[in-house]
């Protein structure tokens, strides 16, 4: 079975507040984090998982986070339609972009829960930055292309730390319902993303745990999750390394 068929029995309506967003309209940290959202450490420039999961309609919102591309790098490549170089999401077009400070992403700070010699931090290479991207559709496409809106939360910070501030505090915030878990080699990362890494040790002592995890070939997937049987693996990112599906189990 292709992964694109598995995942179209989990789709969903589009959040009300997503679909009702207006031009002028503010961030609400509650209704983001409290939809149905896919987690994406160390992003570079991959759109694979707003693809995978916006075509399904089994997301709405994605949070990617990275500390090596600062905001006017992922602006451009947000705007970009030189067909050489674009690296905009195909079939979307920037419905609006809401600048956001640390405030509107952790209002009472936030507690790191496993401590390394690599001290994590919200920050990381680059100046720190927040801002939340809503996509819509290009008209002449329709729901078999994808849904109708998209909302992405990009921040120039650590994957790791970011996961642990943004659904590791217990105030209430679930766990996303996917996250794509890539190891780069020589990307940089100070700490693995996959199997026996930080943010595993960090999901577990929290019990925050996705329900499912989007793993590439090259990286070790998390205990508590078996691959999706019988489920083709889809290739994505710049070196398309092929993706598995893990599950949750128990």
């Amino acid at each position: 079975m292709e992964l694109h068929s598995y995942l179209l029995p989990f789709r969903e309506k589009c959040p009300q507040w997503l679909e009702d967003f207006k031009l002028g309209d503010n961030f609400n940290r509650y209704q983001f984090f409290n939809s149905r959202l896919a987690y994406y450490p160390g992003h570079g420039r991959d759109g694979h998982p707003v693809k995978l999961f916006g075509s399904t309609h089994s997301a709405h919102c994605f949070v990617y986070a990275d500390y090596y591309l600062d905001q006017p790098d992922v602006e451009h490549s947000l705007s970009n339609t030189n067909p050489r170089f674009h690296r905009r999401f195909r079939g979307y077009h920037t419905f609006t972009r809401l600048n956001l400070n640390h405030n509107d992403l952790s209002p009472n700070g936030w507690k790191q829960h496993v401590k390394t010699d690599n001290q994590t931090s919200f920050g990381g290479r680059i100046s720190p930055f927040a801002f939340l991207e809503i996509l819509e559709r290009d008209e002449v496409l329709d729901d078999q292309h994808g849904a109708q809106r998209l909302a992405i939360l990009f921040l120039g910070a650590d994957g790791i730390a970011a996961y642990d501030a943004l659904f590791c505090q217990q105030d209430g915030t679930p766990p996303p319902f996917a996250a794509l878990i890539q190891d780069h080699g020589f990307g940089g990362n100070y700490d693995k993303f996959g199997g026996d890494g930080l943010l595993e040790r960090i999901a577990l002592q929290c019990n925050v745990l996705p329900k499912f995890l989007l793993v590439a070939s090259n990286t070790a997937p998390w205990g508590r999750y078996a691959k999706c049987l019988d489920v083709n693996g889809e290739a994505g990112g710049m070196n398309s390394n092929v993706r598995f599906l893990h599950e949750i189990m128990g």
